[in-house]
């Protein structure tokens, strides 16, 4: 099941719309596909489904760096150079230049989108989690802040009308928790990221909080991170 929600666009300069963010449960890594190579009835050994693995990857990676592009029923690769040059006799230079693997879908999973079942869910379900403050005058993380300087919260479902004053991020005193500094100039909301000015905060220890208000009953916020000015 395909879970997802909708969030107002915040790039649309004109009329309002909406963008669809899917909600995943977790991440599943390599260990977790052996897994379910290995179950019951697949015939395969954990060291045999690690060592096909080991050897697709390999092979894949052979061929690009030879410089060639590999086509599969999965995936399509191929290597690209990213930079400018700036006559048609510059050549490379790795200062000014990167080699990268661009990746595209190939035609199974192309076609994995017909076999989806999806489920629309109400934003108003998804508490916001912080889970990383960083100080940009001191690149301190959940340590300090700067009064006046860059602050990024990192997280998920962190998105918020930044022109409701109830929302947004705030700063709150630890020792004082009845008083709660907003701040006000923000420069990037989006749901994984926060970006924004520190309010002028009086010297002490505070903690970061995220609210937001899907619904206007509903008011979701977390206390996080202890940290100084």
């Amino acid at each position: 099941m395909l879970k997802y929600y909708l969030i107002e666009n915040p790039l649309a300069k004109e009329e309002v719309n909406f963008m669809a963010l899917v909600s995943s449960p977790e991440t599943k890594t390599l260990n977790d596909v052996i897994d379910v190579m290995i179950a019951e009835g697949t015939g395969l050994t954990r060291p045999q489904a690690l060592a096909y693995f080991e050897k697709l990857t390999q092979t894949v990676l052979g061929l690009l760096k030879d410089g060639h592009c590999v086509s599969t029923s999965l995936f399509r690769v191929r290597p690209t150079i990213k930079g400018l040059f700036t006559s048609s006799d510059d050549s490379f230079d790795s200062t000014r230049h990167q080699v990268n693997a661009r990746f595209l879908p190939g035609e199974k999973l192309r076609g994995l989108s017909a076999e989806f079942h999806l489920e629309k869910r109400d934003i108003a379900t998804y508490q916001p989690l912080v889970k990383k403050f960083t100080d940009a005058a001191t690149s301190s993380v959940d340590s300090t802040v700067t009064p006046g300087g860059i602050g990024t919260v990192n997280g998920k479902f962190l998105f918020f009308d930044k022109n409701d004053l109830t929302q947004g991020v705030f700063f709150v005193p630890v020792n004082n928790p009845e008083i709660a500094v907003r701040a006000v100039v923000y420069s990037r909301v989006f749901p994984k990221e926060l970006s924004f000015v520190i309010p002028m905060l009086e010297p002490g220890d505070y903690r970061v909080m995220v609210k937001t208000k899907p619904k206007a009953d509903l008011l979701n916020s977390l206390l996080i991170k202890k940290i100084t000015v």
